[in-house]
Protein backbone atom coordinates (compact mmCIF):
# COMPACT_ATOMS: atom_id res chain seq x y z
CA UNK A 1 0.00 0.00 0.00
CA UNK A 2 1.55 3.26 -1.07
CA UNK A 3 2.30 5.58 1.70
CA UNK A 4 0.34 8.92 2.16
CA UNK A 5 1.60 11.93 3.16
CA UNK A 6 0.74 13.30 6.68
CA UNK A 7 -2.14 15.77 6.77
CA UNK A 8 -1.32 19.46 8.13
CA UNK A 9 -4.63 19.64 9.74
CA UNK A 10 -4.32 22.76 10.85
CA UNK A 11 -3.25 24.02 7.37
CA UNK A 12 -6.32 22.20 6.05
CA UNK A 13 -9.01 24.19 8.56
CA UNK A 14 -7.04 27.68 7.95
CA UNK A 15 -7.79 27.40 4.00
CA UNK A 16 -11.10 25.59 4.10
CA UNK A 17 -13.78 27.73 1.78
CA UNK A 18 -15.83 28.45 4.21
CA UNK A 19 -16.45 30.63 7.84
CA UNK A 20 -15.76 28.17 10.86
CA UNK A 21 -15.27 29.04 15.06
CA UNK A 22 -14.26 26.47 17.69
CA UNK A 23 -15.67 26.86 20.58
CA UNK A 24 -14.96 25.24 24.13
CA UNK A 25 -18.16 24.20 26.16
CA UNK A 26 -17.68 27.42 28.13
CA UNK A 27 -17.97 29.57 24.82
CA UNK A 28 -14.18 30.21 24.51
CA UNK A 29 -12.85 30.60 20.84
CA UNK A 30 -10.10 27.94 20.70
CA UNK A 31 -9.47 28.11 16.83
CA UNK A 32 -11.05 30.36 13.52
CA UNK A 33 -10.63 30.18 9.83
CA UNK A 34 -9.15 32.50 8.06
CA UNK A 35 -12.43 33.36 6.12
CA UNK A 36 -14.17 33.81 9.19
CA UNK A 37 -11.81 36.30 10.62
CA UNK A 38 -11.40 38.17 7.49
CA UNK A 39 -15.34 37.72 6.66
CA UNK A 40 -15.99 39.38 10.96
CA UNK A 41 -13.36 41.97 10.32
CA UNK A 42 -11.67 40.46 12.90
CA UNK A 43 -7.66 38.87 13.91
CA UNK A 44 -6.94 35.23 14.84
CA UNK A 45 -4.35 36.60 17.40
CA UNK A 46 -6.83 38.93 19.02
CA UNK A 47 -9.47 36.47 19.41
CA UNK A 48 -8.24 33.44 20.42
CA UNK A 49 -8.97 32.52 24.04
CA UNK A 50 -11.38 35.08 24.12
CA UNK A 51 -15.49 34.13 24.97
CA UNK A 52 -17.55 34.27 21.74
CA UNK A 53 -19.89 37.23 23.19
CA UNK A 54 -17.29 39.39 24.44
CA UNK A 55 -15.74 39.41 20.63
CA UNK A 56 -19.42 39.51 18.93
CA UNK A 57 -21.64 41.45 21.05
CA UNK A 58 -25.08 42.92 19.99
CA UNK A 59 -25.19 46.00 18.05
CA UNK A 60 -25.79 48.61 21.63
CA UNK A 61 -27.75 51.22 18.79
CA UNK A 62 -29.97 48.76 17.82
CA UNK A 63 -32.60 48.25 20.73
CA UNK A 64 -34.22 45.10 18.73
CA UNK A 65 -30.85 43.37 18.45
CA UNK A 66 -31.25 39.81 19.52
CA UNK A 67 -28.68 38.20 17.43
CA UNK A 68 -26.60 37.16 21.44
CA UNK A 69 -30.00 36.07 22.46
CA UNK A 70 -30.38 33.65 19.96
CA UNK A 71 -27.18 32.10 19.37
CA UNK A 72 -27.01 31.40 22.93
CA UNK A 73 -29.88 29.63 22.96
CA UNK A 74 -28.42 27.55 20.29
CA UNK A 75 -25.62 26.78 21.56
CA UNK A 76 -27.28 25.81 25.45
CA UNK A 77 -29.64 23.03 23.21
CA UNK A 78 -26.38 21.88 21.84
CA UNK A 79 -24.99 21.40 24.93
CA UNK A 80 -28.15 20.11 26.33
CA UNK A 81 -28.94 17.79 23.74
CA UNK A 82 -25.36 16.51 22.75
CA UNK A 83 -26.75 17.21 18.99
CA UNK A 84 -26.74 19.92 15.87
CA UNK A 85 -28.17 22.74 16.10
CA UNK A 86 -29.42 24.49 12.91
CA UNK A 87 -30.31 28.33 13.12
CA UNK A 88 -33.00 30.32 10.91
CA UNK A 89 -31.21 33.69 9.30
CA UNK A 90 -29.89 35.78 11.75
CA UNK A 91 -29.44 39.71 11.80
CA UNK A 92 -26.02 39.78 13.89
CA UNK A 93 -24.23 43.39 13.49
CA UNK A 94 -20.57 42.59 13.22
CA UNK A 95 -18.33 45.83 14.77
CA UNK A 96 -15.77 46.65 12.88
CA UNK A 97 -12.15 48.06 13.66
CA UNK A 98 -13.31 51.50 14.49
CA UNK A 99 -15.60 50.56 16.85
CA UNK A 100 -19.15 51.02 14.83
CA UNK A 101 -21.15 48.31 13.46
CA UNK A 102 -21.93 46.95 9.72
CA UNK A 103 -25.14 45.62 9.54
CA UNK A 104 -24.71 41.37 8.65
CA UNK A 105 -27.35 38.46 8.03
CA UNK A 106 -26.06 34.68 8.47
CA UNK A 107 -27.43 31.15 8.43
CA UNK A 108 -25.57 29.54 11.45
CA UNK A 109 -25.29 25.79 12.10
CA UNK A 110 -24.11 24.60 15.54
CA UNK A 111 -22.55 21.11 15.98
CA UNK A 112 -21.10 19.04 18.66
CA UNK A 113 -17.60 17.19 18.31
CA UNK A 114 -17.16 14.57 20.95
CA UNK A 115 -14.45 13.14 22.98
CA UNK A 116 -13.79 9.27 23.93
CA UNK A 117 -16.22 9.50 26.67
CA UNK A 118 -19.15 10.61 24.33
CA UNK A 119 -18.78 13.95 26.32
CA UNK A 120 -19.07 16.94 24.32
CA UNK A 121 -15.40 18.76 24.10
CA UNK A 122 -15.87 21.87 21.41
CA UNK A 123 -18.47 23.17 19.49
CA UNK A 124 -17.49 24.01 15.91
CA UNK A 125 -19.90 27.34 14.45
CA UNK A 126 -20.20 27.40 11.18
CA UNK A 127 -22.26 30.51 9.48
CA UNK A 128 -22.30 31.74 5.74
CA UNK A 129 -22.70 35.36 5.13
CA UNK A 130 -26.36 35.73 3.42
CA UNK A 131 -25.70 39.86 3.44
CA UNK A 132 -26.22 40.34 0.21
CA UNK A 133 -29.47 37.73 -0.39
CA UNK A 134 -31.00 39.44 2.23
CA UNK A 135 -30.43 43.16 0.80
CA UNK A 136 -31.47 42.48 -2.80
CA UNK A 137 -34.74 40.47 -1.26
CA UNK A 138 -35.80 43.67 1.22
CA UNK A 139 -35.30 45.82 -2.15
CA UNK A 140 -37.26 43.16 -4.14
CA UNK A 141 -40.16 43.74 -1.24
CA UNK A 142 -39.40 47.26 -0.81
CA UNK A 143 -39.36 48.39 -4.81
CA UNK A 144 -41.28 45.91 -6.26
CA UNK A 145 -38.98 46.27 -9.01
CA UNK A 146 -36.00 44.79 -10.09
CA UNK A 147 -34.42 44.24 -13.49
CA UNK A 148 -34.35 40.67 -15.30
CA UNK A 149 -30.52 40.93 -14.47
CA UNK A 150 -30.80 41.72 -10.39
CA UNK A 151 -33.28 39.08 -10.67
CA UNK A 152 -30.76 36.26 -12.62
CA UNK A 153 -28.21 37.38 -10.42
CA UNK A 154 -30.43 37.05 -7.23
CA UNK A 155 -31.57 33.56 -8.29
CA UNK A 156 -27.84 32.72 -9.46
CA UNK A 157 -26.84 34.12 -6.03
CA UNK A 158 -29.38 31.51 -4.49
CA UNK A 159 -28.23 28.68 -6.20
CA UNK A 160 -24.86 29.03 -5.86
CA UNK A 161 -25.32 29.37 -1.56
CA UNK A 162 -26.88 26.66 -1.73
CA UNK A 163 -24.30 24.53 -4.03
CA UNK A 164 -21.47 25.99 -1.72
CA UNK A 165 -23.68 25.32 1.54
CA UNK A 166 -23.95 21.27 0.19
CA UNK A 167 -19.82 21.41 -1.18
CA UNK A 168 -18.85 22.63 2.45
CA UNK A 169 -21.28 19.72 4.32
CA UNK A 170 -19.69 17.34 2.21
CA UNK A 171 -16.12 18.41 2.66
CA UNK A 172 -16.61 18.67 6.36
CA UNK A 173 -18.48 14.75 6.19
CA UNK A 174 -14.94 14.00 4.44
CA UNK A 175 -13.14 15.60 6.46
CA UNK A 176 -14.29 14.34 9.79
CA UNK A 177 -14.31 10.65 8.77
CA UNK A 178 -10.51 11.46 7.83
CA UNK A 179 -10.38 12.55 11.57
CA UNK A 180 -12.36 9.88 13.13
CA UNK A 181 -10.21 7.17 10.69
CA UNK A 182 -6.91 8.59 12.04
CA UNK A 183 -7.98 9.11 15.35
CA UNK A 184 -9.56 5.30 15.63
CA UNK A 185 -5.87 4.41 14.27
CA UNK A 186 -4.01 6.20 16.78
CA UNK A 187 -6.15 4.66 19.86
CA UNK A 188 -5.59 1.23 18.45
CA UNK A 189 -1.85 1.98 18.11
CA UNK A 190 -1.78 3.50 21.79
CA UNK A 191 -4.03 0.22 23.00
CA UNK A 192 -0.87 -2.05 21.65
CA UNK A 193 1.68 -0.17 22.90
CA UNK A 194 0.18 0.32 26.53
CA UNK A 195 -0.37 -3.45 26.27
CA UNK A 196 3.40 -4.50 25.10
CA UNK A 197 4.22 -2.13 27.71
CA UNK A 198 2.62 -4.20 30.63
CA UNK A 199 3.96 -7.29 29.25
CA UNK A 200 7.24 -6.24 28.74
CA UNK A 201 7.10 -4.40 32.46
CA UNK A 202 5.47 -7.82 34.08
CA UNK A 203 8.44 -9.80 32.26
CA UNK A 204 11.27 -7.50 33.33
CA UNK A 205 9.91 -7.46 37.30
CA UNK A 206 9.59 -11.29 36.90
CA UNK A 207 13.13 -11.52 35.66
CA UNK A 208 14.25 -9.23 38.51
CA UNK A 209 12.30 -11.63 41.12
CA UNK A 210 14.11 -14.59 40.13
CA UNK A 211 17.34 -12.98 39.98
CA UNK A 212 16.88 -11.63 43.54
CA UNK A 213 15.39 -15.39 45.04
CA UNK A 214 18.41 -16.79 43.93
CA UNK A 215 21.09 -15.00 45.36
CA UNK A 216 19.30 -14.39 48.60
CA UNK A 217 16.75 -17.37 49.33
CA UNK A 218 19.19 -20.39 48.23
CA UNK A 219 21.85 -18.40 50.43
CA UNK A 220 20.09 -18.92 53.85
CA UNK A 221 19.07 -23.12 53.37
CA UNK A 222 23.28 -23.37 52.41
CA UNK A 223 23.94 -21.44 55.75
CA UNK A 224 21.56 -23.34 57.71
CA UNK A 225 23.00 -26.65 56.48
CA UNK A 226 26.53 -25.67 57.33
CA UNK A 227 25.81 -24.44 60.58
CA UNK A 228 24.14 -28.02 61.36
CA UNK A 229 27.26 -29.96 59.53
CA UNK A 230 29.38 -27.52 61.99
CA UNK A 231 27.43 -28.54 65.05
CA UNK A 232 27.50 -32.79 63.95
CA UNK A 233 31.15 -32.17 63.72
CA UNK A 234 31.66 -30.60 67.29
CA UNK A 235 28.99 -32.69 68.72
CA UNK A 236 30.01 -36.02 70.71
CA UNK A 237 27.09 -37.29 71.74
CA UNK A 238 25.83 -39.94 69.25
CA UNK A 239 22.38 -39.13 70.12
CA UNK A 240 22.00 -35.12 69.57
CA UNK A 241 24.40 -36.54 66.40
CA UNK A 242 21.44 -38.42 65.17
CA UNK A 243 19.02 -35.63 65.90
CA UNK A 244 21.03 -32.97 64.07
CA UNK A 245 21.36 -35.58 60.89
CA UNK A 246 17.75 -35.37 60.95
CA UNK A 247 17.32 -31.65 60.55
CA UNK A 248 20.28 -31.57 57.97
CA UNK A 249 17.89 -34.00 55.92
CA UNK A 250 14.87 -31.35 56.23
CA UNK A 251 16.97 -28.70 55.59
CA UNK A 252 18.56 -30.55 52.26
CA UNK A 253 14.99 -31.18 51.24
CA UNK A 254 13.85 -27.82 51.86
CA UNK A 255 16.89 -26.47 49.73
CA UNK A 256 15.95 -29.00 46.88
CA UNK A 257 12.16 -27.92 47.23
CA UNK A 258 13.54 -24.16 47.13
CA UNK A 259 15.23 -24.86 44.21
CA UNK A 260 12.87 -26.72 42.61
CA UNK A 261 10.24 -23.75 42.81
CA UNK A 262 13.00 -21.43 41.52
CA UNK A 263 13.06 -23.66 38.53
CA UNK A 264 9.59 -23.71 38.34
CA UNK A 265 9.08 -19.94 38.17
CA UNK A 266 11.42 -19.77 35.29
CA UNK A 267 8.65 -21.79 33.64
CA UNK A 268 6.08 -19.13 34.57
CA UNK A 269 8.17 -16.28 33.87
CA UNK A 270 6.54 -15.45 30.89
CA UNK A 271 3.18 -15.09 31.90
CA UNK A 272 1.67 -11.86 32.83
CA UNK A 273 -0.55 -13.72 35.90
CA UNK A 274 1.04 -15.47 38.59
CA UNK A 275 -0.95 -18.64 39.48
CA UNK A 276 -2.35 -18.53 43.01
CA UNK A 277 -3.66 -21.64 45.32
CA UNK A 278 -5.20 -21.76 48.31
CA UNK A 279 -2.70 -22.37 51.00
CA UNK A 280 -1.95 -23.09 54.61
CA UNK A 281 0.22 -20.73 56.60
CA UNK A 282 1.01 -23.23 59.29
CA UNK A 283 2.31 -25.53 56.54
CA UNK A 284 4.16 -23.18 54.73
CA UNK A 285 5.73 -21.44 58.17
CA UNK A 286 6.94 -24.82 59.01
CA UNK A 287 8.97 -25.49 55.56
CA UNK A 288 9.98 -21.99 56.59
CA UNK A 289 11.31 -23.15 60.28
CA UNK A 290 12.52 -26.42 58.94
CA UNK A 291 15.14 -24.51 56.67
CA UNK A 292 15.95 -22.22 59.65
CA UNK A 293 16.39 -25.08 62.54
CA UNK A 294 20.30 -24.42 62.35
CA UNK A 295 19.96 -20.63 63.26
CA UNK A 296 17.06 -20.87 65.83
CA UNK A 297 19.14 -23.80 67.51
CA UNK A 298 22.77 -21.35 67.71
CA UNK A 299 20.00 -18.54 68.97
CA UNK A 300 17.37 -19.82 71.17
CA UNK A 301 14.99 -18.36 69.88
CA UNK A 302 11.16 -19.44 70.68
CA UNK A 303 8.28 -19.48 67.73
CA UNK A 304 4.93 -18.30 68.50
CA UNK A 305 2.25 -19.07 66.16
CA UNK A 306 -1.60 -18.08 66.07
CA UNK A 307 -3.28 -18.58 62.34
CA UNK A 308 -6.59 -19.85 64.39
CA UNK A 309 -8.65 -16.34 62.97
CA UNK A 310 -7.22 -17.02 59.28
CA UNK A 311 -5.50 -20.88 58.52
CA UNK A 312 -5.68 -20.07 55.11
CA UNK A 313 -4.35 -17.79 52.02
CA UNK A 314 -4.80 -17.84 48.00
CA UNK A 315 -1.72 -17.30 46.79
CA UNK A 316 1.19 -18.11 44.86
CA UNK A 317 2.83 -20.91 47.03
CA UNK A 318 7.08 -19.82 45.62
CA UNK A 319 5.60 -15.96 47.20
CA UNK A 320 3.84 -17.14 50.67
CA UNK A 321 7.54 -19.50 51.07
CA UNK A 322 9.72 -16.77 50.04
CA UNK A 323 7.65 -14.10 52.13
CA UNK A 324 7.77 -15.86 55.19
CA UNK A 325 11.14 -16.80 54.82
CA UNK A 326 12.37 -13.18 54.54
CA UNK A 327 10.55 -12.26 57.69
CA UNK A 328 11.30 -14.96 60.08
CA UNK A 329 15.20 -15.07 59.22
CA UNK A 330 15.28 -11.17 59.28
CA UNK A 331 13.60 -11.48 62.85
CA UNK A 332 16.65 -14.41 64.09
CA UNK A 333 19.56 -12.33 61.81
CA UNK A 334 18.78 -8.88 63.56
CA UNK A 335 17.93 -10.84 67.81
CA UNK A 336 19.14 -8.95 70.78
CA UNK A 337 22.57 -9.83 72.03
CA UNK A 338 20.71 -9.07 75.16
CA UNK A 339 17.73 -11.51 75.27
CA UNK A 340 16.80 -14.93 73.45
CA UNK A 341 14.75 -14.30 70.40
CA UNK A 342 10.45 -14.42 70.50
CA UNK A 343 9.07 -14.24 67.38
CA UNK A 344 5.50 -14.02 67.06
CA UNK A 345 3.45 -14.82 63.93
CA UNK A 346 -0.24 -14.18 63.70
CA UNK A 347 -2.92 -13.62 60.87
CA UNK A 348 -6.61 -12.42 60.58
CA UNK A 349 -9.52 -11.09 58.56
CA UNK A 350 -10.59 -7.95 57.84
CA UNK A 351 -13.01 -7.18 55.02
CA UNK A 352 -11.51 -9.02 51.93
CA UNK A 353 -8.27 -9.04 52.68
CA UNK A 354 -5.86 -11.08 55.25
CA UNK A 355 -3.33 -9.43 57.60
CA UNK A 356 -0.20 -11.78 58.61
CA UNK A 357 2.18 -10.20 61.76
CA UNK A 358 5.48 -11.22 62.45
CA UNK A 359 6.77 -9.78 65.40
CA UNK A 360 9.96 -9.71 67.05
CA UNK A 361 11.97 -8.51 70.22
CA UNK A 362 15.00 -8.04 67.83
CA UNK A 363 17.35 -5.03 67.42
CA UNK A 364 14.44 -2.65 65.78
CA UNK A 365 15.18 -0.41 63.27
CA UNK A 366 15.12 3.38 63.69
CA UNK A 367 12.02 4.41 61.14
CA UNK A 368 12.73 8.54 61.94
CA UNK A 369 16.54 8.00 60.27
CA UNK A 370 15.74 5.30 57.86
CA UNK A 371 11.86 5.72 56.49
CA UNK A 372 13.22 6.88 52.98
CA UNK A 373 15.28 3.41 52.86
CA UNK A 374 12.61 1.08 53.97
CA UNK A 375 12.18 -2.18 50.96
CA UNK A 376 14.89 -0.39 49.05
CA UNK A 377 17.70 -2.79 47.32
CA UNK A 378 21.10 -3.20 49.30
CA UNK A 379 19.93 -1.02 52.26
CA UNK A 380 20.58 -2.82 55.70
CA UNK A 381 20.32 -0.96 58.73
CA UNK A 382 22.37 -3.16 61.34
CA UNK A 383 26.31 -4.68 60.82
CA UNK A 384 25.42 -8.74 60.14
CA UNK A 385 27.58 -10.81 57.59
CA UNK A 386 24.68 -11.84 56.02
CA UNK A 387 23.48 -8.46 55.53
CA UNK A 388 22.86 -8.16 51.82
CA UNK A 389 20.19 -6.04 51.45
CA UNK A 390 18.05 -8.35 49.31
CA UNK A 391 15.35 -9.71 52.03
CA UNK A 392 12.87 -6.96 52.23
CA UNK A 393 12.89 -5.91 48.96
CA UNK A 394 12.24 -8.84 47.33
CA UNK A 395 9.33 -9.33 50.23
CA UNK A 396 7.67 -5.58 49.07
CA UNK A 397 8.25 -6.84 45.54
CA UNK A 398 6.18 -9.78 45.58
CA UNK A 399 3.45 -8.33 47.74
CA UNK A 400 2.71 -5.39 45.66
CA UNK A 401 2.87 -7.92 42.82
CA UNK A 402 -0.69 -9.14 43.51
CA UNK A 403 -1.66 -5.61 44.62
CA UNK A 404 -0.90 -6.41 48.56
CA UNK A 405 0.66 -3.96 51.22
CA UNK A 406 3.49 -4.16 53.45
CA UNK A 407 4.41 -2.12 56.09
CA UNK A 408 5.97 -2.28 59.45
CA UNK A 409 5.87 -0.72 63.23
CA UNK A 410 9.30 -0.57 64.78
CA UNK A 411 11.45 0.87 67.87
CA UNK A 412 15.19 0.39 68.20
CA UNK A 413 16.41 -1.99 70.85
CA UNK A 414 12.35 -3.31 71.72
CA UNK A 415 11.45 -5.09 68.25
CA UNK A 416 9.75 -4.72 65.29
CA UNK A 417 6.25 -6.04 63.84
CA UNK A 418 6.10 -6.05 59.93
CA UNK A 419 2.77 -6.63 58.50
CA UNK A 420 1.74 -8.03 55.30
CA UNK A 421 -1.87 -7.65 53.80
CA UNK A 422 -2.60 -9.98 51.26
CA UNK A 423 -5.92 -8.81 49.54
CA UNK A 424 -8.98 -10.39 47.37
CA UNK A 425 -8.81 -13.32 50.14
CA UNK A 426 -12.28 -14.39 49.44
CA UNK A 427 -11.89 -17.62 51.50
Amino acid sequence: MKSLPKIDYQAVFNKVPGLYLILLTDLTIVEVSEAYAKATMTKRSEIIGKNLFEIFPDNPEDSTADGVANLRGSLNFVLRNKTAHTMAVQKYDIRKPNGKFEIRYWSPLNKPVFDSNNDIAYIIHRVEDVTDFIRLEDERIQNQLLSSELQVRLKEMEIEIIKRSREIQQMNAQLEQKVTERTNHLKEANETIKKNIAILTTQKKQLEDFCNIISHNLRAPLVNISMLVEMIAEDSDEEEKRGLVEKLNIASQNLNEVFNELVESIQISQDTEIPSKKLALETYLQKTISGLQGQINKTKATIEVHFDLAPHVHYPPKYLYSILHNLVSNSLKYHSPNREPIIKITSKKTANSIILAVSDNGLGIDLKKNKDNLFKIRKVFHSHPDAKGFGLFITKSQVEAMNGKIWLESTPDVGTTFFVEFKNQKI
